[in-house]
Parts: structure tokens; C-alpha cells; sequence
């Protein structure tokens, strides 16, 4: 199956894009004067709704999502002015629940993820993951990171052919990706207020072997995703 023609792979990037079109549609309807003043800020707080709801969805990860969902709602409702409730007031809550989330996380993602899978799609939203990917017929991945962050091992990976794609983005977060000395990198991302990083050395012990490349591509918005060996 060619990895490209795989819809589920680019559902992370999709997300993504169509949260970051909607939210520039509404600031520019805004500011062209289609919406009231102030339209925008009065419901900032569904942000951490739409994640929420991504994080239960795609990521697997209920209790942070339903902590979100929850966070969203009461910051509407206050916005609203439907309760009023002293927000400083509150925010010892917040670190409650960075606490019981971290917990969470360090009980349930002991050890990074074995994977022999082919093709993955990992999304990671509040939150981040390792994986070390083992397969020797790697048929492309995709990776996304929205206030979070990844690392993936290729190092005991390989692939048929002459190269395999990887989507890898990240939006205020971070990406690490470790491949063979043999393989070789292009970088097709776009960096938005940040930046990809090619730190890799090649090495060819078979000049008569064909050469591998593993492309990878995605966005990285204020964050950085760094390819080493």
C-alpha cells in the first residue's frame, strides 16, 4: 500500500490545519469588521475544548481530555458571564491538575512504544510519547504535536525502496528523530517561527548498495524538530 494514499496517516497535520484556519478566519472576519469587536477573545476558552475533544478522539488520552473539555467549559461560562467566580481565586486548581495529568502519564507510558508496525499515526496534544520503531518495511508515518512532544527511534528500522516519506509536525512543541548512519535526510518542512534541524552524519559501508533517504515533511510553528543519529 503506497503510505501516501493512506487518508488515516494525515489525520494529526488535518486536525491541525483546520483548527488554525478556522481561528484565523474568525480573527480576520473580525478585523474586517464582519464580526463584533472583541468577537474573538470572548471565546478563547473553546480552545481548550477543541483539544479536549482531539485528545479523547485520536490521542487515547481521556482523563486529560476530559480535564480540558471541563477547563474550556467553565472558562466560557465565566467569559459568558453566566457564573462569576474570582479566577485568581482558582489557580491552585491548575496545578492540581498538572499533577494528577503528569501522574497519569508516568503510570500509564512507563516505556516508549515497540512498535513493528509498517506505517503509525501518532498525535500528542498536551502531552508526548517515544516510540522505537523496528520494522524493516517502514512505509511512512505521521507524527503531531500540538503543546507537546515526541522522540522516535529509527535507529533498528529499515525500508524498501530508495525512500520513505515521514509527516512530522509540531505547533509550540518539539519533535526528536533518530535514524541510521546509512540512511540519508532531505527536509521538506516548512518552519513557522521555528525550524528543522538536520544534525545527522552519513555513512555508506557499501558504496554499492543503493542509497536510502527518508523525506521528511510537516510544519513546525514556534517549536523545532531536531534529526540526529
Amino acid at each position: 500500500m503506497n503510505p501516501e494514499s493512506n487518508p488515516k496517516r494525515d489525520r494529526g497535520p488535518v486536525i491541525g490545519g483546520v483548527v488554525f484556519i478556522t481561528v484565523g478566519l474568525i480573527l480576520l472576519l473580525e478585523k474586517l469588521g464582519f464580526l463584533p469587536h472583541g468577537f474573538a477573545l470572548h471565546f478563547w476558552p473553546m480552545v481548550f475544548v477543541v483539544i479536549g475533544i482531539v485528545k479523547i478522539a485520536y490521542a487515547g488520552g481521556r482523563p486529560t481530555g476530559v480535564v480540558l473539555i471541563g477547563l474550556g467549559v467553565f472558562l466560557q461560562l465565566h467569559e459568558m458571564g453566566i457564573i462569576h467566580v474570582n479566577f485568581w481565586d482558582l489557580w491552585p486548581v491548575f496545578i492540581i491538575v498538572a499533577g494528577v495529568v503528569m501522574l497519569w502519564q508516568a503510570l500509564v507510558k512507563e516505556f516508549p512504544v515497540d512498535s513493528s508496525n509498517p506505517q503509525f499515526d501518532s498525535l500528542y496534544v498536551f502531552g508526548g510519547g517515544e516510540r522505537q520503531v523496528n520494522t524493516k518495511e517502514f512505509k511512512g508515518g505521521s507524527l503531531f504535536a500540538v503543546f507537546g512532544g515526541y522522540k522516535i527511534d529509527f535507529s533498528h528500522a529499515d525500508f524498501e525502496g530508495s525512500h520513505a516519506v515521514l509527516q512530522a509536525s509540531a505547533v509550540f512543541g518539539g519533535g526528536e528523530i533518530r535514524v541510521p548512519e546509512t540512511w540519508l535526510v532531505s527536509l521538506q518542512g516548512a518552519g513557522i517561527f521555528g525550524a528543522y534541524e538536520d544534525k545527522t552524519r552519513h555513512f555508506q559501508p557499501d558504496p554499492s548498495k543503493p542509497s536510502k533517504t527518508l523525506v521528511i515533511k510537516g510544519v513546525a510553528m514556534f517549536g523545532g524538530i531536531e534529526v540526529k543519529n
